[in-house]
């Protein structure tokens, strides 16, 4: 599901509709408000809230089943407002447990008076091998250096990765000063014989700034994997966070990959941890 549009005014409006969420991955949604004729809705003076809690019919729900959702709001001039449901949120939603329901509410600045804007059920998946409803679902790993595993660990982890996912396709970018991928590569992350990068064989790994945050340093993820408006409508991304880098490094070509993907209706299922592991977030579980 890429960006949503949902009808809006100022006396509010309620759309259903229910939301895959991968358990243990980070998962966006984007949603723009729209006017009549949907036309765009300016939205910069409002904030907004959003909860998940257990069906309300179960008569075990408590006030402790109840968490909130994260939003961006940095593009709501144009009516669009991203939903962030973090892995720290995930870990905890059970594919076996009672189901889930959600509602998102905006409030005016000037006057508080809330809206519900949306709500529905939540239905949750195991991992990011869920998500896929492409066969051919393009894979993102930012990693700069993969110590935690031998390459023969990681060879042993693409034959099981490409044997599951035949049509699935990789790509490696490592953070960088210079935003040149490291001589020695093959070595920083082990990279074993039987990799098949979506780049092919020559670079197999493209190197992205360590921006820091400054959006003036930040690289086109979007652009360099060859994502394309109209034809790709999910990816799976994986961030490292094992110290020698985290999402700070990169924050500000992430924010750049989230609106370029909101922009291109590209829904995405990310992952971040400090395994060191580039393969497995895209087969399921770490």
């Amino acid at each position: 599901m890429g960006l949503m549009h949902v009808p809006f005014d100022r006396i509010g409006s309620s759309q259903r509709v229910n939301l895959k969420v991968d358990q243990y991955a980070d998962t966006i949604y984007g949603i723009k408000l729209v006017g009549s004729g949907d036309t765009t809705f300016d939205v910069s003076g409002y904030g907004f809230s959003g909860s998940i809690k257990k069906y309300a019919g179960y008569a075990s729900s408590t006030a402790e089943d109840i968490v909130t959702v994260g939003f961006d709001t940095s593009n709501s001039s144009a009516g669009i407002v991203t939903v962030l449901i973090n892995s720290g949120i995930t870990t905890y939603l059970d594919k076996n447990s009672p189901r889930y329901t959600y509602e998102v509410v905006a409030t005016e600045g000037t006057t508080g008076y809330k809206r519900r804007i949306m709500d529905g059920d939540i239905n949750i998946n195991v991992g990011i091998s869920q998500a896929e409803t492409s066969p051919e679902i393009k894979c993102i790993a930012i990693i700069d250096e993969a110590s935690n595993f031998t390459t023969a660990q990681f060879y042993d982890k693409w034959a099981n990765f490409r044997s599951n996912w035949p049509n699935r396709i990789h790509y490696l970018l490592q953070p960088t000063t210079s935003g040149i991928v490291s001589t020695g590569i093959d070595n920083l992350l082990n990279i074993p014989s039987n990799y098949d990068s979506g780049f092919g064989t020559s670079p197999q790994v493209k190197g992205v700034k360590r921006d820091a945050g400054i959006t003036t340093e930040s690289s086109d993820w979007f652009g360099l994997v060859g994502l394309v408006t109209g034809t790709d409508t999910e990816v799976a991304l994986f961030i490292d966070q094992s110290g020698s880098m985290t999402l700070a490094t990169v924050q500000a070509s992430y924010d750049r990959f989230i609106a370029s993907c909101t922009t291109a209706n590209v829904a995405i299922t990310t992952e971040s941890n400090a395994a060191e592991d580039w393969v497995e977030p895209f087969t399921g579980i770490i």
